[in-house]
């Protein structure tokens, strides 16, 4: 009897750090999916401010170029973690 409520807790604490690690992804795809709609924001408010072209293509250059670093700092995270 005892072995038997000694594995049931095993499962039991199995069960929830599988719910535990499933909601961590949950919220890490929802941050980045956030990130990634606020760099379109972003690009759609330089699109749409009247400036010259060649400024335009700057300040594109200039957010393309650090959200990319961004995530290239998370992948290497991600990277250092598993």
């Amino acid at each position: 009897m005892f072995l038997f409520r000694k594995k049931s807790e095993q499962i039991k604490e199995l069960s929830e750090e599988i719910d535990r690690l499933k909601n961590q992804l949950y919220y890490n795809k929802k941050v980045d999916i956030k990130g990634f709609i606020s760099i379109l924001e972003q690009i759609q408010k330089i699109i749409n401010t009247p400036m010259q072209w060649k400024q335009k293509i700057t300040k594109l250059n200039g957010v393309t170029k650090s959200e990319i670093e961004k995530y290239k700092i998370k992948i290497s995270e991600l990277d250092i973690m598993a």
